[in-house]
């Protein structure tokens, strides 16, 4: 019968006091509500997506895109300043919070009827088009729409 190798844990070592103070710095931004309002209400909106079974229900996977500002030619941004912006906005949790229900409302079209709790990961980046919030969204499809959905 072969031996096998001892193990290797680490020593015992008594642990030190933590540290007496935590100190943590969070950048949170609220844009004009007007100008988020009216830059929301004219953006451009892309949406794709569609209902797909998995096991016995049926779950919604879906992206939204929403052009937010256009770039300098003819648009609202000077272009070297589409990155700060977007910098900014993205810190904007009521900028977050309409384009979310965008998406949502673009999901529930799509299935044509409810969803369940929605599953999103937002991002706002600076593109070539301008600003750009991308809106990946995941909710189960209620039994009621699923069926509907599959005809």
């Amino acid at each position: 019968m072969a031996k096998s190798p001892p193990r290797t844990r680490p020593g015992l070592v008594k642990a030190g006091p933590g540290p007496l103070v935590r100190r943590r710095q969070l950048d949170l931004v609220a844009a004009e509500d007007g100008l988020v309002r009216a830059m929301v209400e004219g953006a451009d909106i892309v949406s794709e997506g569609m209902p797909q079974t998995e096991g016995d229900g049926v779950v919604y996977y879906g992206s939204t895109s929403v052009l937010l500002l256009a770039r300098s030619r003819g648009g609202t941004l000077p272009d070297p300043d589409l990155a700060s912006m977007a910098a900014l906005l993205a810190c904007d949790p009521h900028l977050k919070l309409r384009v979310l229900r965008i998406a949502r409302r673009e999901a529930c079209t799509r299935v044509q009827g409810e969803l369940g709790p929605v599953r999103a990961e937002i991002d706002v980046r600076a593109s070539a088009a301008g600003v750009v919030v991308l809106v990946d969204v995941v909710a189960v499809v209620h039994a009621s729409a699923a069926s509907g959905a599959s005809r």
